[in-house]
């Protein structure tokens, strides 16, 4: 057989920006040292195991297979129509011929021309999913959208793909894969790659070229000397200084091996475990022995179920070897307060790479984020990791990361790059707070995503007070088959407790809770004639104590716009009574500019968190809406609340005499826990369900929940014990019995349930055994228009007022138009000036963004950055400043937020 020739160096993989041309054989070596790299030093053992699983080979053979595929990613780009855009570097190709055809992109064309070069090297290739095909495409996906394959791209990919070129167009390719291959010590193909498989491997080229095609890293590389020739001797001493330039590269990143330090939950925690985390210390380590699996967590609200999430999580990710974390919550709120508390548990217990990312859209505004007003910041000693970690898509590639739900989901949408966070997930333990608070629609799409979990053995932990037992059992059930279990029962949760389910075990633990008794009060309120209901007497009646006493009340309602009309009743009420007590009076929804929320969220924390100690006010009234009943650990003498699903309920009543370190300084009248339910009735004094509510919470929910709470023996909840019984009674998805009735809400319920989880099947990808090939896990038009919530329609806007000049500004301050740094006819917008704009912005419902004028359009060059693009602009004036969003006049004031209603004078 004749040696093949030498790779011509000449052909470019990266010019732009620049010294010198970089070779593509350069750079297909230094993604596949990155790949060993990463196996060697960032991929959690657990996770090198399931992807030679996936492989089915060992994991030496695994390790030089995904570099040896690194090295061919970019094999397409060895063709003329890529090749031509840079001019200088095409014409000093020598004995290419012209080549006539559509150009298509580099990506594709690895994807049509891999397939035959792999079968002809032995990989099977008699279906569909075989392994040539299979890593052709997941190689032709390095971009993050992976095509479907064609047999005649399979049985002639010249001819499939004319851009590709022949003649020593393909000789290069020929000798660049050859090159490779013997580079990588020539590794033997795969009996089979898996879908799940296929899709790792994928996330890992992705990751590896990424962080090799950064500029710096390139620029280094041309300073330490390109090869001068391409033979193999020289292409291996450039694979060996890649090798050796990866290690500190990674470092730079923020990407190593995170471990904890030895120890049970007295060493995760600075406190003494209570009878729930000390069940699981002493009882879970038995079971994760064999594979890993789902622990789900059900205790009452205030019961340290986050400590033993993580104290759990980290034993089961000991086991399988994936010792990272996610923390999922519903909401951007409740992940900024978890942040704090993820945080302290890294700085005692975690060594080596221990990075911690906040993920969400507006993570740059948390304080504790990025602390001193600048960048936002990965928590870390690293400035360089900060940087690269804080890029797009790449937040859950860290070790630690804190984020809302959506950031996983994102993983089984079908979208460009969901690989890349599936490879984010797979490395560490998924912990999911708040199970109940998603629809039926994020639940659908939680199912996928626990089958592909289960599938690459990842742990699972999820967190519930008030979860319905349906629902936890399928969740479970869904983990179990993609484990390929389908014949392990999960079993009943005795609530409080916690069930661990795995292909080799099925537990159920019952714990201790601390016994109360919650005293439930429903006040008939009537609705007035603009159709709200008219709380004032029944407040009155209830928070009387306060204003003569002293105490702590927290008034939750339903929407946003309730809350500041109650907020404004309750405040004159205040200072018209005077009295011993003038009770402060505070209101919190998500309505308020960006700064604003957390200024009194965290002015709120200080005087009713667990470490309010002698902050706590002496007289006290929170008004709020649904933002302080999950994951804000408040404490209150009172809870007032509009009636709500029965598990909300519960949480809001959680918020409730919930720490007992305070209750010696509880006033006389607070005897015990009390949720107030504020019902609104007609004359009769039947239910009536006000007309904002059902865009809130189904009818069906509010009516059972009414009747539920109707049905209770002298209005007492025991708890625990009453917990569950309670939210199953209103939840049962066996309409029609005795006790509860089938009614035309509780059908529109159930379709709607029905019709969500059809679209969260429309949106997901197939679970991994269904999956025949890759270009089903990428979207098409139709797909793409899914997000992670349905329903989520929202926009924000950003209130100014206009100076003498006619320039916007922003509490006085001028409202950057343009950028400051830029080249051409663009102009960039500084972090400080986009952070400026985003810590005004206020999300509004997309009801509020209809017919909107020309004068909420934000200035043109805003359509240059990806933050302010979106923005809606209102002009505000006046000394109770009003402007103009679309139809609507809304009023702006730090005590009430945006309002469709002028505040009157504080």
């Amino acid at each position: 057989m004749d040696e093949p020739p030498d790779v011509d160096l000449m052909l470019w993989g990266k010019s732009r920006g620049l010294p010198a041309r970089y070779p593509l054989v350069c750079h297909l070596l230094d993604a596949a040292a990155a790949v060993e790299v990463l196996w060697d030093d960032y991929l959690a053992p657990g996770l090198r195991t399931a992807l030679a699983g996936e492989l089915v080979v060992g994991e030496e053979r695994a390790r030089r297979l995904l570099a040896y595929w690194a090295g061919l990613h970019d094999i397409g780009k060895c063709m003329s129509c890529f090749q031509e855009q840079d001019g200088d570097g095409f014409s000093g190709l020598v004995g290419y011929p012209e080549v006539d055809g559509e150009a298509k992109s580099h990506a594709f064309a690895a994807h049509v021309w891999l397939g035959r070069m792999l079968a002809g090297s032995g990989y099977t290739a008699k279906r569909k999913w075989s392994a040539a095909i299979r890593v052709a495409q997941l190689l032709g996906g390095h971009h993050g959208a992976f095509s479907s394959f064609h047999h005649l791209e399979f049985r002639d990919p010249l001819g499939a793909l004319p851009a590709l070129g022949e003649g020593r167009w393909e000789e290069q390719r020929r000798a660049i894969a050859t090159a490779v291959h013997e580079l990588m010590d020539r590794p033997e193909p795969p009996p089979e790659v898996s879908a799940a498989g296929g899709a790792l491997a994928c996330a890992v080229v992705i990751l590896a070229d990424w962080l090799v095609s950064q500029d710096a890293f390139l620029r280094r590389r041309i300073d330490a000397g390109l090869p001068r020739h391409g033979d193999i001797t020289d292409l291996q001493r450039h694979l060996a200084g890649s090798r050796a330039a990866v290690v500190p590269l990674l470092r730079e990143a923020g990407l190593g091996r995170l471990t904890f330090k030895p120890g049970g939950f007295s060493e995760d925690f600075p406190f003494q475990p209570n009878d729930l985390q000390r069940s699981i210390s002493e009882r879970l380590p038995v079971l994760v022995g064999g594979e890993p699996g789902l622990l789900l967590i059900m205790a009452p609200m205030g019961e340290g179920k986050t400590e033993a999430a993580l104290h759990g999580g980290r034993l089961m990710g000991e086991a399988a070897g994936m010792p990272g974390c996610f923390v999922g919550l519903p909401t951007m709120a409740t992940s900024d307060q978890m942040l704090r508390r993820v945080d302290d548990f890294r700085a005692r217990r975690a060594e080596g790479a221990d990075s911690l990312t906040l993920l969400h859209g507006m993570a740059w505004l948390n304080t504790a984020y990025s602390p001193d007003g600048g960048e936002a910041r990965v928590l870390t000693d690293d400035p360089m990791a900060t940087r690269w970690l804080r890029g797009s898509k790449r937040g859950l590639l860290a070790n630690l990361a804190v984020g809302t739900i959506d950031q996983a989901l994102l993983a089984v949408l079908r979208g460009r790059h969901n690989v890349l966070r599936m490879l984010g997930l797979v490395g560490k333990v998924l912990v999911i707070d708040e199970v109940h608070a998603y629809d039926a629609y994020m639940q659908g799409l939680l199912k996928v995503l626990l089958e592909w979990l289960g599938a690459l053995k990842v742990p699972v932990v999820l967190l519930s007070a008030t979860l319905p037992v349906a629902v936890g059992r399928r969740l479970a059930e869904a983990y179990l088959k993609g484990a390929g279990c389908r014949e392990q029962k999960v079993p009943e949760v005795t609530y409080p407790g916690w069930i661990y389910v795995s292909p080799q075990a099925a537990q159920a633990t019952a714990v201790a809770s601390r016994e109360r008794i919650l005293r439930v009060e429903s006040h008939r309120v009537p609705i007035g004639r603009d159709g709200r209901l008219d709380r004032s007497a029944a407040l009155q009646n209830v928070l009387t104590p306060v204003a003569d006493e002293g105490g702590c009340a927290a008034v939750i309602c339903n929407t946003v716009a309730e809350a500041q009309h109650t907020y404004l009743a309750l405040r004159d009420w205040i200072r018209q009574r005077g009295g011993a007590q003038v009770p402060e009076i505070r209101l919190l929804h998500s309505r308020f500019p960006a700064y604003r929320r957390e200024e009194i969220t965290q002015e709120m924390v200080g005087w009713f968190g667990k470490d309010a100690a002698g902050h706590r006010p002496r007289a006290a009234i929170l008004v709020a809406t649904q933002v302080i009943e999950q994951s804000l650990d408040l404490d209150f003498d009172v809870v007032v609340s509009d009636l709500a699903p029965i598990a909300l309920l519960l949480q809001r009543a959680g918020r409730c005499q919930r720490h007992p370190v305070n209750d010696t300084r509880r006033p006389g009248w607070a005897v015990g826990m009390r949720l107030v339910v504020l019902t609104p009735a007609d004359a009769r004094g039947e239910l009536v369900v006000p007309r904002a509510w059902p865009f809130v919470y189904p009818t069906s929910l509010l009516r059972r929940t009414h009747d539920a709470l109707m049905r209770l023996d002298e209005g007492a909840v025991a708890i625990p014990g009453a917990i569950q019984a309670l939210v199953d009674e209103v939840y049962d998805e066996d309409f029609g019995n005795e006790v509860a009735p089938l009614t035309d809400d509780d059908v529109s319920r159930l379709a709607d349930e029905q019709t969500k989880d059809l679209y969260a099947r429309m949106a997901a990808i197939p679970a991994p055994e269904d999956v025949e090939e890759l270009s089903q896990l990428s979207g098409d038009d139709f797909i793409n228009e899914f997000s992670t919530r349905l329903g989520a329609e929202s926009g924000r806007v950003v209130c100014c007022t206009v100076g003498a000049d006619g320039r916007f500004l922003l509490d006085g301050e001028r409202l950057p138009e343009t950028g400051t740094s830029g080249s051409g006819n663009k102009r960039w917008f500084s972090k400080e000036q986009v952070r400026l704009v985003m810590r005004h912005t206020i999300p509004v419902p997309g009801t509020w963004l209809r017919g909107l004028s020309a004068d909420n359009a934000p200035p043109a060059a805003w359509a240059d950055s990806a933050h302010l693009s979106d923005l809606t602009v209102v002009t505000m004036s006046g000394q109770q400043p009003s402007g103009q969003l679309g139809q609507r006049q809304v009023w702006l004031s730090p005590e009430l937020g945006l309002a469709e209603f002028p505040a009157t004078p504080s």
